[in-house]
């Protein structure tokens, strides 16, 4: 026959808690002590109460020992086995373990998603750049003299100078905004080394607290 598997423990963050408990039960058996010796002839002052609350009062001890001895097989202190928790001692911070974990998981994904964009956004800035490059010299090409100097020129004709030559639409806007884009980011350029350097100093702290004793 095939025996039962364990029971799972009971399990409390702290011992603060599970000591509340015991004397809220505690508390609640003299409650019922008390109102049964009120129920008797002369109340619980009476003399039948007075003659039988020393062996009462004796017998409810041995249950309450008898009790708690009971549960300790079944109770998780703390991360401990009761009957093995020494107060004496710093125990083990269950519930701190799973915070720091938590932590630790979410400074990894961060970690990640920072190496990720890292590796993408150099792309997308360096095609960025290449395009605004290539808007800037369409938006500003004029001819120069060897391209003037190879056009069939007719007789009659005024030579046409570069200078002659009329401006492309929203030249100004393409130029003002290609401008603009190329300061933000030489500025991008100048601070995102001093960002990482703050962002990885942070991440040492916190792994330096996540080590210190609680």
């Amino acid at each position: 026959m095939a025996e039962d598997p364990p029971l799972s423990r009971v399990t409390v963050e702290r011992e603060a808690d599970w000591l509340r408990v015991q004397g809220n039960t505690d508390a609640a058996l003299t409650a019922a002590l008390e109102a049964r010796l009120a129920a008797l002839p002369g109340g619980a002052r009476g003399d039948t109460a007075r003659r039988l609350r020393p062996k009462l009062e004796e017998q409810l001890e041995l249950v309450r020992e008898r009790m708690w001895k009971l549960t300790k097989p079944n109770l998780r202190v703390n991360g401990f086995n009761y009957e093995d928790f020494v107060e004496t001692t710093e125990p083990f911070n269950e519930s701190l373990d799973r915070e720091i974990w938590s932590l630790n998981t979410e400074r990894v994904r961060w970690e990640s998603a920072v190496a990720d964009k890292r590796r993408k956004k150099a792309d997308e800035v360096a095609n960025l750049v290449e395009d605004l490059e290539e808007r800037r010299d369409a938006a500003t090409w004029r001819p120069n003299a060897d391209d003037l100097a190879q056009l069939p020129s007719e007789p009659g004709k005024p030579v046409v100078r570069p200078e002659d030559i009329p401006a492309p639409p929203r030249h100004g806007e393409v130029k003002g905004t290609f401008e603009t884009v190329s300061s933000h980011f030489s500025e991008l350029t100048a601070t995102a080394p001093q960002q990482l350097a703050r962002a990885e100093r942070v991440l040492v702290v916190q792994q330096e607290l996540a080590k210190l004793p609680t």
